[in-house]
């Protein structure tokens, strides 16, 4: 097959990691050209020859044209046989005015159910369908023997936006652990604007927020290759992030794929691959509009429906994990194989390639009913 990717390749976003997929599917014999976006945002990455390869790859007609980003984002390739648009949205509805942007193509892949179900509105004219991102196992499932440490880790990555829930989990975890020696949060996140107490500060609770009092919160505020983001999985003993909304959630499965096991919203596309067995699921108190200035930052947010997580759920859940040491080992035993057994990019390529093959099927019936 003829395949050109249009998107976001030389980044550590979400939308950047839907590389691996045409990666896989080049190795496995398909011609892939890729046209990549956005490339001032660097960082250094596996593979990066190979990517850069698949910029000069000569296609032929008929092929089908894959583009990555949000609505406003989004044209078709009036030289393709057909378009799909790799698209998604950390809420329950994708906004109105983007149905026009959509509709131009012939169909949209999504990475969850949780997705799709966004997605899938009546005025949406073309089919969507569920291709998952995924973990490159080779990285995450390493087993590196853990570092015995007295100091029991949370650790936390995500982008430094409300819908992450960074004020739930500062608050949650400064209110349950005040004074406690013996345990701390680490955070992995970017931030331009901000020191690393400023951004801590920001998200105290009111009583404490003025005093002279600091948490035991270490932040890694900076861009990392993406070689070396398992080592922060490999110095946690948990991840959490209460987060309002995710489309997948690539942090938790990278957690997972790790042995680390994951607190997390029961809200969201993260839960296609977690669940009581292999996570620490925390209750939805309600649904709720965002702040409005996470709606300045993103206007496709205004006026939709967001989880608010229970906060003492959260609290109630970081003390458990902290006193049950061998329960959340098992837990992370559970999670990785959950996620090698259906999250690896060679079985999310395979997914792909289902799909791509059903569609040349049937534009060569197509093509022929055309010729007859």
């Amino acid at each position: 097959m003829d395949i050109l990717y249009r998107g976001v390749v030389y980044n550590c976003s979400g939308y950047a990691q839907i590389r691996h997929l045409f990666l896989q599917l080049s190795r496995k014999g398909h011609r892939v050209r890729s046209i990549p976006f956005n490339t001032k945002d660097y960082v250094k990455l596996l593979y990066e020859e190979e990517l850069k390869s698949l910029e000069n790859v000569e296609l032929k007609k008929p092929y089908i044209s894959i583009a990555s980003g949000i609505a406003p984002q989004l044209t078709i390739d009036p030289e393709a046989s057909y378009n799909i648009a790799y698209s998604m949205f950390e809420t329950t509805e994708i906004p109105d005015r983007w149905m026009d942007f959509y509709n131009q193509f012939n169909e949209i892949w999504v990475p969850s159910s949780f997705c799709k179900k966004a997605f899938s509105r009546t005025c949406l004219k073309c089919c969507v369908q569920v291709i998952p991102l995924g973990i490159d196992e080779k990285l995450y499932s390493n087993d590196v023997e853990k570092k015995q440490n007295d100091i029991f880790t949370f650790l936390s990555i995500g982008q430094w936006i409300d819908r992450k829930g960074w004020d739930l989990l500062i608050q949650a975890y400064t209110s349950e652990f005040m004074g406690e020696s013996n345990v701390r949060l680490c955070i992995k996140t970017y931030n331009d604007f901000k020191t690393n107490e400023e951004m801590i500060r920001e998200y105290l609770c009111t009583d404490i927020k003025n005093s002279t009092y600091m948490p035991r919160i270490m932040i890694k505020n900076q861009k990392v290759d993406e070689q070396h983001m398992p080592m922060f999985y490999q110095e946690a003993d948990c991840f959490v992030l209460p987060s309002r909304g995710e489309a997948l959630g690539l942090p938790y499965i990278e957690s997972m794929c790790s042995g680390i096991p994951v607190i997390t919203t029961n809200f969201g596309g993260q839960t296609d691959f977690t669940n009581e067995e292999n996570s620490y699921v925390i209750k939805v108190k309600t649904l709720k509009h965002l702040s409005e200035r996470l709606c300045k930052i993103n206007s496709g947010y205004s006026n939709l429906w967001f989880a608010e997580p229970d906060i003492k759920d959260v609290r109630k859940i970081m003390r458990h994990v902290f006193e049950n040491r061998d329960e959340i080992k098992q837990k992370g035993i559970k999670a990785k194989q959950d996620i090698l057994e259906n999250y690896t990019w060679e079985k999310i390529a395979c997914l792909a390639e289902k799909r791509l093959i059903e569609i040349n099927k049937n534009l060569g019936v197509s093509q022929c009913q055309e010729k007859a």
